[in-house]
């Protein structure tokens, strides 16, 4: 916390409400799709950046001059916070931000506990006319503006392929106050912008394997690699490994044994032909250029030996 002055003076301000006929003033957390929160793809205990996306009302009274934003999470998926970077045009020094005790977890002798499980973080600012470089109040005019990006890392064993919603308003421990924005005085009072929040939508690890080994047993283009691929091609057998690869566009449930030919798909009559080549000797297995794997193995190569 950089002053309780500061703090004091920013409760004192929200504490009196504007109530628009529409009310346009929204906060998105995470990827913004549109005018909304889109899903952020994530791996377990991987550090992570949810942007912030303000947009004002070109209707409110005032541009926003005070400001204090809650951030709650769920214990299980956050496992870690690291606060917020705020972009540099409400980081000026007419902006005093303002870090307000937080993070927060459940504590019985607060008058309105952050819920068991759960941890909560405050963000606040209070634009003043002094300070040089002299930047803006808070006013986008009905246009999204990127305030800044919380950082933070997930929790380990995740179950992959789900996405979670784990964010919601947090709010002062102490005074309920949550997310809220105040308008220049006069006219003075302050609204309560409508939020969104992004879900994560956990993804496999990243591709670990060997090209040409279709059977997955660590050893590529042995006969039995030959028969797996062939198998995993007919639909008589499944994937033997799946893991995400950040192609474009991504694939997250990707067989990357099943791929050495290296087109990044999967199960073709082409894999099936490279593969038996490979075993031959007469052709490269090799992987999608966009998660290779551990290397290619090359023409000539004797079976089992790997080239990076």
């Amino acid at each position: 916390m950089r002053s309780s002055i500061i703090v004091t003076i920013i409760l004192i301000f929200l504490a009196a409400s504007y109530a628009p006929a529409q009310n346009l003033n929204k906060v998105v957390f995470g990827p913004l799709e549109d005018d909304d929160a889109g899903i952020l793809n994530v791996q377990s205990d991987m550090g992570i950046e949810v942007e912030m996306w303000v947009r004002t009302d070109p209707d409110n009274p005032t541009p926003i001059f005070a400001v204090t934003h809650g951030l709650l999470s769920d214990d299980a998926v956050i496992a870690v916070r690291q606060g917020i970077d705020v972009e540099p045009q409400y980081n000026m020094p007419n902006w005093e931000q303002v870090w307000l005790d937080g993070p927060y977890v459940n504590d019985f002798t607060d008058a309105y506990p952050i819920p068991e499980g759960f941890t909560c973080e405050m963000q606040g600012g209070f634009y003043t006319v002094f300070g040089s470089p002299v930047g803006d109040p808070l006013d986008t005019q009905g246009a999204w503006d990127l305030y800044g990006t919380w950082m933070m890392t997930t929790a380990p064993d995740i179950a992959f392929d789900q996405t979670f919603y784990p964010f919601s308003m947090g709010w002062y421990p102490h005074s309920n106050q949550g997310t809220r924005w105040a308008f220049t005085n006069p006219p003075g009072g302050t609204i309560e912008p409508e939020q969104d929040y992004c879900g994560l939508y956990f993804a496999r690890g990243p591709c670990d394997y060997v090209p040409g080994d279709c059977d997955y047993n660590g050893v590529p283009l042995e006969l039995n690699d030959v028969v797996a691929m062939i198998a995993t091609y007919r639909g008589q057998s499944e994937p033997f490994y799946l893991c995400y690869c950040p192609h474009d566009p991504p694939i997250p449930d990707f067989a990357p044994n099943a791929d050495p030919d290296g087109s990044c798909v999967a199960n073709e009559l082409s894999d099936v032909v490279r593969e038996i080549g490979a075993y031959r000797g007469t052709e490269t297995a090799t992987g999608c250029p966009d998660c290779p794997g551990q290397g290619r193995l090359l023409i000539g190569s004797h079976k089992g030996d790997q080239k990076q």
